[in-house]
């Protein structure tokens, strides 16, 4: 035979082996599924209850993920708050703007208020430090301020980055203060001015104490201290707001009048001056910075200025006003401020340029008439418990003498708010 007449005979037998072989699986498959349907058909009733129990719990699995419809904020039931001062739901008193949402603005200034705590205690952390010293610090960095122009938003931020750094520390040394508060300043300069000192003109109004290196290393020390949380509203800040709401109907430009200052300079520096001097004193960190900017400008104006103008309710910066009320018995012994006009500097901005008007010996004034004021209160108070209240309830606004304080009308700066000034005596 031939070899190709082999090929076609071995190439048939392979073929018809495998039909056999197909055929025969295809005989295997009926038989056995004819064995499972009549397997099927001598089912229980219970089994065939139970498959299709199955059956639907597999139907009821193919469901659809809704999106989250709640109206409703889900908040913490114990919010962030700062010391002595309660965290209450206020009201926004912001006109609206046209670059930006005023409600989100509003919103973002009590977040930042609730996130940058102080602790009045602070000390308690630094066994080696004394208030008085704190006290110290901040009246020389007011003096450095002056010196080289700096603005009140520098100075408040570098104290801000101060009081946060000594809670968040343990064990500062006498030596290592002075280093802390011209870095908070440095910090603070950096991000304020627009043209800040050099870290040479830093360490030369230490007098030889720190070192350019040494301030370089405590920055960084300081920034991953406060988590680089760097961005506060200070009391400044919060008095800029507050009248610039009180002046809104006065603004003419609806589209920048909220962005630029309206508002009386003069005015602005008598509230200042007094914010300036509550702020050497450490009780100032039991209370939040628009606590201290609303009790200010009760002080000075009246209470439905303060309340309108802050969202707060009277209750809320009772306790801030009467720890207030000796301070602002000495900033009124001690007569009006003038605004400062420096060269260099625009005439507009002047009022915001941080001037040495306090010093030490007018919060010690402050501080005997506080003492006073705690003792006449023990004194005049027969509950045991009432003695524990140190401080007095200020008179009732219908009990201070009005006024206005406006400016020249040519310059085109508008009576703001009248500056009115309560008159205490100590008996």
């Amino acid at each position: 035979m031939l070899p190709r007449q082999r090929r076609k005979k071995e190439s048939a037998t392979r073929m018809s082996r495998k039909s056999a072989r197909l055929q025969s699986r295809v005989s295997i498959e009926s038989s056995s599924s004819s064995i499972a349907v009549s397997t099927v058909s001598r089912k229980r009733k219970a089994e065939e209850d139970l498959e299709d129990e199955m059956i639907g719990s597999k139907r009821s699995r193919n469901y659809r993920i809704e999106k989250f419809i709640t109206r409703f904020d889900i908040r913490c039931k114990v919010p962030i708050r700062n010391y002595f001062t309660p965290t209450v739901s206020r009201h926004s008193p912001l006109p609206r703007f046209s670059w930006a949402d005023s409600r989100e603005v509003w919103q973002n200034m009590m977040t930042k208020e609730q996130h940058y705590a102080r602790n009045p205690n602070v000390f308690d952390k630094h066994p080696m430090l004394q208030p008085r010293m704190r006290t110290i610090l901040l009246d020389w960095l007011i003096e450095v301020c002056e010196v080289y122009r700096l603005h009140r938003e520098t100075f408040y931020l570098a104290t801000d980055f101060l009081d946060r750094f000594l809670c968040s520390s343990h064990n500062a040394q006498k030596h290592q203060l002075q280093l802390v508060g011209i870095t908070c300043l440095f910090i603070g300069a950096k991000l304020e001015e627009i043209y800040p000192p050099k870290l040479a003109e830093f360490a030369y109004v230490t007098d030889g104490a720190c070192t350019e290196e040494e301030i370089m290393d405590q920055e960084l020390v300081i920034i991953k201290a406060l988590n680089w949380d760097l961005s506060p509203v200070t009391a400044n800040g919060w008095l800029n707001v507050y009248l610039q709401v009180a002046n809104i109907e006065y603004i003419t430009d609806t589209e920048h009048g909220f962005v630029f200052p309206q508002y009386s300079s003069h005015a602005f520096v008598q509230i200042a001056q007094l914010i300036d001097l509550c702020t050497l004193d450490i009780g100032c960190l039991a209370f939040t910075y628009s606590a201290i900017a609303a009790a200010a400008l009760y002080h000075l104006t009246d209470e439905d200025v303060a309340l309108s103008v802050s969202g707060y309710k009277w209750q809320d910066i009772l306790p801030c006003v009467n720890w207030m009320t000796p301070f602002a018995q000495t900033t009124r012994e001690k007569g009006h401020v003038e605004v400062k006009f420096f060269s260099n500097v625009a005439t507009e901005d002047c009022h915001n340029i941080q001037t040495h008007e306090i010093d030490i010996n007018l919060l010690e004034r402050a501080q005997e008439i506080q003492e006073q004021l705690m003792t006449l209160h023990r004194s005049s108070s027969p509950d045991i418990q009432a003695q524990v209240i140190t401080q007095l309830t200020p008179p009732s606004s219908n009990k201070k003498g009005n006024s206005i304080v406006s400016e020249d009308k040519e310059n085109k700066e508008q009576t703001s708010i009248g500056v009115e000034y309560q008159h205490q005596t100590v008996t």
